[in-house]
Order: C-alpha cells, then sequence, then structure tokens
C-alpha cells in the first residue's frame, strides 16, 4: 500500500472491474468516460463513425472528417453494460475527458467543445460546456444547445473536463504556454457561469506511458492515465497511473498497471471516480478489440478497508444460470476479493443437473469477469459411476463451463464452494 496523504486511493492495489468488453453505439475506440453519481450509468465518448449521414447532412461523412472536425458519439450504459442511449456531438473536440453530473435526476454532461485541429488534422476542444442529456440528440459546438463556451485564456488547447463529486469541485486541464495545466472551480458557480478559479497547478507527469489517456480528482488527489494499445507496446504494455497532491501539486504515487493481461488490443482511455455505500472507486478504461469493433471494459481500484488481509473488490453476486440448470440447496453466487494482495475469484452454492457432457452452468456479470481463463478443481457426485471432482473454467466471455461429465460417467450435483481462482 501506498497512501501518503488522507483520502488518497492506493493505485497499487488490487484491481477489480465495472464493466467487461462492452459494445458502444459506435464501432470506434473509446475515449473517455463518466459515471453518473446517482444511478451508476456510464457515459463514454468516442470519435463518431465514418460513413454515417445524420438526418440535416446530404451525404455521408468519412471518418477522416469527423475526426478532423472533432464529431463526436456519446452512448449511455447501464452498471450491467447494457446500451441504454445516445447522443451525437458535432465540433466538439477527441473526447479526451467527461464529466457527468446529476441535477435532481436531470443528467448534464461536461465536454471539451470549439473544436480545432492540431498538426495531425485531429480536432481538440478549445473551451468547455455542458449541456443536459437527451436520447437521440445531435448537438452543434456554438449553439444554444449548450451553456456558453468558457476557456480560461484565449490562448488555452487541448481544453477538457472532469468533476470531482466529493469536492463539489469543476477541473479542467489544459495546454497554456507549453505546459499542461490543470485547475479547479467551484460546481456549482461554474455551472451558473461564474468561472473563478481555486487553484492552478503544473504537475510533472511522467513521460513512462507516452500518450496522455485520461484523468480524474477525488479527495485533494489528482489521478492521471497514460499508454498505448498492445499493437505498439506488447504485453505487459506501457499503461501508467500517476497520483499528485492538488495542495501542493507534488507526485505521490506512480504505477505501471499490468491488470487485463487478457484484453485484446487493450488501450488505456479514460478515467472517473465513483463511490458506492460510501467507498470510492478509482476507475480507469481500455479500449478493446483488435479487429473492431472496439468495446469498452472498465477496471477499478477500490478504497474499501482491508479486514484481516482480505479486501473485498466485489461482493457476492448471483450467476444467472443456463436453461437446464439449476440450484443445488444454495444459490450459486461469486465475489472478488484480493487475498493477501492476490485478487482471487471465488464461489459458493452448487448447481445440480444431471450433466452428460460439458456444459456451460451460467455465466457471470461483468464486475466478475477475469480476461484470463480461471479454472479450479470442484467437488461433484450423486451418480454412480461418476467422477468425485470436475474442472469449472471461467472465460473472458462471462460464461462459467463445468467439464468432465459424460453419457457413461454424468454428473449429477456439483458443489461450488471450493472454487477458488486467481483472478486476472
Amino acid at each position: 500500500m501506498s497512501i501518503t496523504v488522507p483520502g488518497q486511493i492506493d493505485i497499487a492495489g488490487p484491481v477489480g472491474k465495472l464493466l467487461h468488453r462492452r459494445p458502444l453505439h459506435n464501432s470506434t475506440v473509446m475515449q473517455s468516460f463518466g459515471i453518473d453519481p446517482v444511478s451508476g450509468d456510464v457515459f463514454v465518448l468516442q470519435i463518431m463513425d465514418g460513413g454515417l449521414q445524420l438526418p440535416d447532412e446530404s451525404a455521408p461523412v468519412d471518418y477522416a472528417t469527423r475526426k478532423t472536425h472533432g464529431d463526436l458519439c456519446l452512448t449511455r450504459l447501464r452498471p450491467t453494460g447494457a446500451i441504454a442511449g445516445h447522443m451525437y456531438l458535432r465540433g466538439f473536440g477527441h473526447g479526451v475527458n467527461l464529466g457527468v453530473e446529476n441535477r435532481a435526476g436531470a443528467i448534464w454532461l461536461w465536454t471539451e467543445a470549439a473544436s480545432t485541429p492540431n498538426s495531425k488534422n485531429e480536432g481538440y476542444g478549445t473551451a468547455v460546456v455542458s449541456f443536459a442529456y437527451a436520447d437521440g440528440d445531435v448537438v452543434d459546438s456554438g449553439t444554444a444547445r449548450h451553456t456558453p463556451a468558457y476557456t480560461p485564456d484565449p490562448a488555452a488547447r487541448f481544453l477538457t473536463p472532469t468533476i470531482d463529486h466529493g469536492a463539489g469541485e469543476l477541473v479542467l486541464r489544459y495546454s497554456l504556454d507549453g505546459a499542461m495545466t490543470f485547475a479547479r472551480y467551484e460546481l456549482a458557480r461554474a455551472a451558473a457561469g461564474d468561472w473563478q478559479e481555486l487553484q492552478r497547478i503544473v504537475p510533472v507527469v511522467p513521460a513512462d506511458g507516452t500518450d496522455f489517456q485520461g484523468y480524474t480528482s477525488h479527495a485533494g488527489v489528482l489521478y492521471t492515465l497514460k499508454g498505448q494499445s498492445l499493437d505498439t507496446v506488447p504485453l505487459p504494455g506501457n499503461t501508467y497511473l500517476t497520483a499528485f497532491e492538488w495542495a501542493t501539486g507534488a507526485q505521490l504515487d506512480h504505477r505501471h498497471i499490468t491488470a487485463g493481461p487478457g484484453l485484446a488490443w487493450r488501450e488505456a482511455e479514460g478515467m472517473a471516480v465513483s463511490v458506492r455505500d460510501g467507498v470510492p472507486h478509482l476507475h480507469f478504461g481500455f479500449a478493446c478489440e483488435n479487429p473492431g469493433p472496439r468495446t469498452c471494459t472498465i477496471l477499478s481500484l477500490s478504497a474499501a478497508p482491508e479486514t484481516d488481509g482480505v479486501k473485498v473488490l466485489t461482493d457476492w453476486q448471483p450467476l444467472a444460470l443456463a436453461a437446464g440448470v439449476s440450484a443445488d440447496q444454495h444459490t450459486p453466487r461469486a465475489r472478488l476479493i484480493s487475498l493477501a494482495g492476490t485478487t482471487t475469484l471465488q464461489f459458493s452454492g452448487g448447481v445440480r443437473g444431471p450433466f452428460t457432457t460439458d456444459t456451460v452452468l451460467g455465466t457471470l456479470p461483468d464486475a466478475l469477469v477475469p480476461s484470463v481463463t480461471a479454472r479450479a478443481t470442484v467437488p461433484t457426485g450423486d451418480t454412480p459411476g461418476g467422477p468425485a471432482v470436475a474442472r469449472v473454467e471461467v472465460g473472458s466471455d462471462r460464461a462459467v463451463r463445468l467439464y468432465g461429465a459424460r453419457t457413461t460417467a454424468p454428473i449429477a450435483w456439483a458443489q461450488l464452494d471450493a472454487f477458488s481462482a486467481v483472478w486476472r
């Protein structure tokens, strides 16, 4: 553990998961995400697909033009990963960061806007705006559909926002005079158009990871994410998290992140903090799949305390049993814990068949799905001639599989309490 200031989330701690390989409304790479602090819905930004033609456009627009113009797609995901809606944002930027605000049940989104192409002909924001979420809506930068654009300096470039819900603050990042700057504002005042800067820092972000991929803030600590896809840097990759103290701008911690080794493409994209049951969670994302369509995976670092060397990353959740599979005495469920520093997937309960072939028992929720297959042996029996133990595996496709049953050696039941396997 590497905690030096109160409220700091340990970026060296065990890694859990929020979403696993979820498709988005468009097929392009996820650029960033934010989380509704009330419902837990996840909002994801990506550059619009090439070839789309929106209702007021005379013809389909290619991807290069969308990227230059700063045209974005916003996807809304439920905590389960199901798509719940989308919006299109034209002329906003690259989507490097996103803030999600809940105003008495109404979702307001904070994004970059007033996109201007850089030297690579990629659009990036030069101002910040907010607007109400409306499913299926198309919003153009520079219109009355969003709040008046704000910039801390006419020369500021690569301007993006995030929200620190714990502090009630809006945080901006931008390039000014060649320095990457972070500034804090009171969220309520900024929402009302009263922009009074509380603090400005220019932390020295380490060069490790090469590409800047997102940031977030919580409880006096600023967190940054850098990294590239696995087609550029093979495993273990070059994803890095860094923590800075707002009070001084000093670096608190810097870590190489090797979690999610089984993810394809695995390009670091986006950060956010959520608080569940009073426990803060630091989330960072990976754009996955190669070739596409790309998907969204979000990993998590929990601030939950350890008890006797055990840290619960995801508490007990039920398995969704497959057709023909029933619970045997106790409903099957699973959880994710850190045991003496090792992330471990545990099952409880049992299933009843009979099973006469290798069988899918059910599926895991996203928060428990590994990126590399986890396996363990479990006791079975109750059928004459059947095996006394069998193998249970959980793959990155969410499926829980039982191996070893045959027509000549059926399995009547399997006790899952014995399943305990390293999770990566």
